[in-house]
């Protein structure tokens, strides 16, 4: 579906080359961690960098808290399921309105969705995978956090898609949220 496909996520983005001097023992962790990934510190640092550049920067204006997955499941294990409801749609319609405004320009199916790959990429709160098929997007949100942890989700992606007119269909689950946008 066109204007679903984000046609710079495919294109090899443009490097520059750059000296920056380190902490030793800061090196010495990242050497490590690149050698346990498999990858070169360049990469490692670079993907760092993106995090930055692109997730935590612009989450500074909203006070980003980062939690254990441990902590927020207990979390939600001690609230009903009408408060974590509640929590969900106050959170979607909260942080993603602004977030897409300020990085994309406006609302629309399309930044929601990039948002949602976005937040996948760089928060742990759910795995992102999507199918474009006869013109709908079928997306799934997968996650550890039990049913519970889908009521979340699942209000979450409505409050998000709401103020667009195009509530998405869900097939929730245990440990998944999967949804159909046209």
């Amino acid at each position: 579906m066109a204007g679903f496909d984000e046609p710079e996520r495919h294109l090899r983005p443009k490097t520059t080359t750059a000296s920056f001097r380190l902490d030793e023992s800061a090196f010495s962790v990242l050497q490590e961690d690149a050698r346990k990934q498999n990858i070169s510190v360049n990469t490692l640092i670079n993907q760092l960098v993106l995090a930055y550049a692109n997730f935590d920067r612009p989450m500074k204006r909203f006070h980003m808290v980062k939690v254990p997955a441990s902590s927020f499941k207990h979390i939600l294990e001690a609230a009903t399921d009408e408060a974590i409801a509640e929590a969900g749609n106050s959170t979607g319609m909260d942080v993603p309105k602004t977030y897409i405004r300020a990085k994309w320009g406006e609302l629309s199916a399309e930044n929601a969705l990039a948002y949602l790959r976005t937040t996948a990429d760089y928060t742990n709160l759910f795995e992102y995978s999507e199918v474009v098929r006869a013109g709908k997007v079928n997306v799934t949100l997968s996650h550890d956090f039990g049913p519970k942890g889908s009521l979340f989700l699942q209000r979450y992606v409505q409050a998000i898609f709401e103020p667009l007119g195009k509530m998405p269909k869900f097939l929730p689950d245990e440990n998944a949220v999967s949804f159909e946008v046209q």
